[in-house]
């Protein structure tokens, strides 16, 4: 396909790709365009990925597209989640980067630099349409750890590590730039923006479902974490309300990813294959301002296993303390000051049960092998089924074959008895 025939894309795709490729000097009639499906099954969820190869000569640009579904009902659920990418990768990552390259931190020293490269981002809400273009980091040979089983000791101890570093950004730019970061407070949850927009509450019903699903993990005679869980069942909406609110965590808010669960990491391997060395932080469409310890929490609860947590959960927070200590410091911060422990203590214990409350709608996903996933588009349009009386049935697809059934309850039920046991409900 030739440069000027871009007929086979959506007009808005094509326009990003001319764009993108005069950007980066490739020549208007010259080059061609060549595309491809640019993932497997399982690798996402809110959006369609198409690989584009852009060929002048012997030059080649290789490129990752992430448009909205075709499908009309996860078009109109997921266009507020590609405004916030395209926020995410043209407004805020940017500001944070900017900031900390105006350090000139010594080479030695680590930085976060752990996000891909964009190349475009556009979101047009009155057309419905959106483009993302961003690097293909599976070319570096960066790749994602498989979603059902839970993550290793290193990955976790990389990820913690990444988050501080990033976490440390708005800690430091706050506190130094306060004019310059105000557009930041501004990044309120995506997610409460849709539950705005869910006049039917299909939102809430799910959560209850789920919750209710969730209870059933545990052993019939575990009648206290039962009764804990049951106090949560119709509340689990304004429980993520409560976690994710913004003003609850001052003056501890900051910049997090918002979605920080296996498909949204990769990871890049040392000469082993198996020690992971450098990690990227993909998919921020629920990137937010808030409290610091919903990323930590989300990926915690959700990806790693009862068993890793009994010895390794207390570390993994030190882990990550130690990395926004650091990296605060090498930005001109003070963690005593503007992050104590006791504030981080503190925080843990007001918003450490949103790990369960993500863990209840995303771990039967989790928990389903990629070779057993529904369709998509099935499973989203018949989430709801509406009866007469008004008590409608929510069916979720996912986590119900044998393999993930098993899965889901000891991964499920681990989660309920650590969150209980650290005291978070």
């Amino acid at each position: 396909m030739s440069a000027n025939q871009n007929t086979a894309f959506p007009r808005c795709f094509s326009g990003a790709l001319k764009e993108v490729a005069r950007e980066q000097g490739f020549t208007e009639g010259l080059y061609r365009l060549e595309s491809e499906s640019g993932s497997k099954v399982g690798d996402g969820f809110a959006g369609d990925l198409v690989k584009v190869f852009i060929r002048e000569g012997d030059r080649e640009l290789v490129i990752l597209c992430k448009l909205l579904p075709e499908n009309e009902t996860r078009k109109q659920q997921g266009i507020s989640l590609f405004v916030r990418e395209t926020e995410a990768y043209m407004q805020i990552l940017p500001l944070l980067l900017k900031f900390q390259t105006d350090k000139a931190l010594p080479e030695h020293l680590p930085r976060f630099d752990n996000v891909p490269r964009c190349y475009y981002a556009k979101t047009t809400l009155d057309s419905m349409e959106s483009v993302v273009i961003m690097e293909d980091l599976r070319l570096q040979a960066y790749r994602m750890w498989d979603k059902a089983n839970p993550v290793d000791f290193e990955h976790a101890r990389l990820l913690m590590a990444t988050l501080g570093r990033l976490h440390a950004l708005s800690f430091a730019m706050k506190d130094q730039q306060p004019e310059e970061f105000a557009q930041c407070r501004e990044f309120t949850d995506p997610m409460t923006k849709m539950l705005a927009l869910d006049p039917k509450k299909t939102f809430q019903k799910m959560a209850a479902s789920m919750c209710r699903r969730a209870i059933d993990t545990l052993e019939k005679d575990d009648t206290y974490r039962r009764g804990k869980l049951e106090l949560l069942q119709d509340r689990c909406v304004q429980e993520i309300e409560a976690c994710v609110d913004a003003n609850a965590a001052e003056p501890y808010a900051v910049i997090g990813h918002g979605d920080c669960w296996s498909n949204n990491v990769m990871f890049q391997y040392a000469e082993d294959n198996q020690t992971p060395s450098k990690i990227k932080l993909i998919d921020w469409q629920l990137s937010r301002y808030g409290s610091p310890v919903l990323d930590l929490v989300y990926f915690i609860f959700n990806c790693t296993d009862e068993e890793m947590r009994s010895h390794s959960y207390q570390r993994l927070l030190s882990i990550y303390y130690q990395s926004l200590s650091e990296h605060l410091h090498n930005l001109g911060g003070d963690v005593e000051r503007q992050f104590p422990r006791s504030a981080f203590r503190e925080q843990l214990k007001k918003f450490g049960r949103y790990g369960l409350l993500i863990a209840m709608l995303i771990m039967p996903m989790i928990c389903t092998p990629n070779d057993e996933l529904p369709d998509t588009n099935k499973a989203m349009e018949g989430l709801v089924k509406e009866n007469p009386d008004g008590d409608d049935e929510v069916h979720f697809e996912y986590g119900t074959t044998e393999k993930a059934a098993i899965r889901y309850r000891k991964r499920m039920s681990g989660c309920i008895r650590d969150t209980v046991r650290l005291g978070y409900i």
